[in-house]
Parts: structure tokens; C-alpha cells; sequence
């Protein structure tokens, strides 16, 4: 008894990368079309044995996060550096006061970085206009349904911009586990199309680094709306998976 095994080339292509070898029977080839470059095989009754199939299998699941860490900015600007360097040291102050009386704990707020620099007007003959002074700090946000209140506080007090609000998830650990066997049971779902539901032992399974981002990089105006403000985090997980048959 015979029978006929179909491969589409653009199919393999739009899978998502499906590389594989084998022992195949080709006795003769029936037709090919190259327009839609497939393939058609008559193959023998057994012709599948020894197939290995190394298949990508790719997921991802889009979660709400339950905290944030937010970066912000303190710029001050003054023609004396003394003055440049008090005044953004005393907008810092105000804003630490402000952000541990709405709730924030102190231990949660960190100072990243300070730095003083000229700046000078070139299109006047390199003309002084002041010298910079800028403050980065970092504080936690445990609750998101406070989010918009603390920046609110903040830019009130001095600060000039939001650096980015970085989105977190206290169980990623968990979270990620699901979307890594999600990703296998893509590769899976892959093979057994390619092979017409033939039966499929997991010869290995390597983990792919995949590069994930769940910062939202924003300046704050005061026109964005509370539910602007927070972000989903992208989990995803990526396999490569070998079958034989």
C-alpha cells in the first residue's frame, strides 16, 4: 500500500523555523509546482521511520504587572554652580520629604547619580548660560493604584522628567514556566503538522534566550490619564525541540 506525503517550503517558512533530516523513499516525483514551491513525494508505507525534526517553538503571554520601579529627574539651571548644585540638592530634599509622607519608604528610594556641567551657546561665540546641575533617583511603587498620586507629588516638588517606569512581577518565575511549556507545546503542534499527526518522541529540548522588555520609556505630562500610565509585561520563552519518529 502507498500513500503520498505533501511538504510546503512556504509553509516550513511561515512556521517559524522548522529544520529537519530524513530517511525518506522517494521513488519518483509526481508533480511539482514551482509557483507555490510545493512538493508532492510518493513515499512507501514506513517511510517516516528514522525522520528527525529539530522544530522552533515559540510563545508569549501578556501579564499585569503588580509593582513598578520609576526613575525620575532633577535638573536645575543656574549661571552660578554653587547656586546650580543648592537648588537642585534642595529640590531633591522637598521631593523625599513629599514621597515619604505619601507612603513611600525611604529605603526604597535610591540616588542613582548626580552630576554639574556648563552649558554654552555656541551660536554666540560659545557664550556661558549656566551651568546644569542633574539628580537620577529610583524609587519602588508597591501598589499601582498610586502611581499617577506619587508622580503627581513629584513633578509638583521638582522634578523635570520621568526616565522610564519599569513594570515588575513578584511570581515572573511562575509566570515564565507556563509560557516555556507553552512553547513546546508550540514546537509540538508544528511537528505534528509537518508529519500529518504521526507519533513524536522528544529526542531534546533547548532553551533560547529570548530578550524581553517591560519598560514603558515616557516623559509625563499632565495630561496623561491614570490607566495611561501602567503597562503590561510581555512574557515570552523560546525552544528549540528535536523528534524523532
Amino acid at each position: 500500500m502507498k500513500r503520498f506525503f505533501v511538504l510546503s517550503l512556504v509553509a516550513l517558512c511561515l512556521m517559524g523555523g522548522i529544520c529537519g533530516t530524513a530517511n525518506l523513499t522517494i521513488p519518483k516525483v509526481i508533480r511539482k509546482a514551482a509557483a507555490e514551491e510545493v512538493v508532492e513525494y510518493q513515499t512507501e508505507e514506513n517511510s517516516f521511520e528514522g525522520l528527525e525534526l529539530c522544530v522552533i517553538g515559540n510563545a508569549t503571554k501578556t501579564v499585569s504587572p503588580d509593582s513598578a520601579k520609576i526613575t525620575a529627574v532633577i535638573e536645575t539651571l543656574d549661571m552660578d554652580l554653587s547656586k546650580s548644585k543648592d537648588a537642585n540638592f534642595e529640590t531633591f530634599d522637598n521631593v523625599l520629604s513629599a514621597l515619604k509622607k505619601a507612603g513611600v519608604d525611604e529605603n526604597k528610594i535610591v540616588l542613582d547619580s548626580f552630576t554639574s556641567y556648563p552649558s554654552y551657546d555656541y551660536n554666540a561665540g560659545k557664550t556661558l548660560t549656566g551651568y546644569y546641575s542633574i539628580t537620577t533617583f529610583t524609587f519602588d511603587v508597591d501598589s499601582l493604584d498610586n502611581i499617577k498620586t506619587y508622580i503627581d507629588t513629584i513633578t509638583e516638588k521638582g522634578v523635570t522628567s520621568i526616565r522610564n517606569i519599569n513594570y515588575q512581577l513578584s511570581n515572573m518565575d511562575e509566570v515564565y514556566q507556563d509560557v516555556l511549556l507553552m512553547a513546546i507545546d508550540n514546537a509540538k503542534a508544528k511537528a505534528e503538522k509537518v508529519t500529518g499527526g504521526q507519533e513524536l518522541n522528544v529526542k531534546e529540548i533547548k532553551e533560547e534566550y529570548v530578550y524581553s522588555c517591560s519598560t514603558l520609556y515616557r516623559t509625563y505630562t499632565d495630561s496623561l490619564e491614570n490607566n495611561a500610565l501602567v503597562g503590561n509585561i510581555e512574557v515570552s520563552a523560546k525552544v528549540t525541540v528535536e523528534f524523532e519518529i
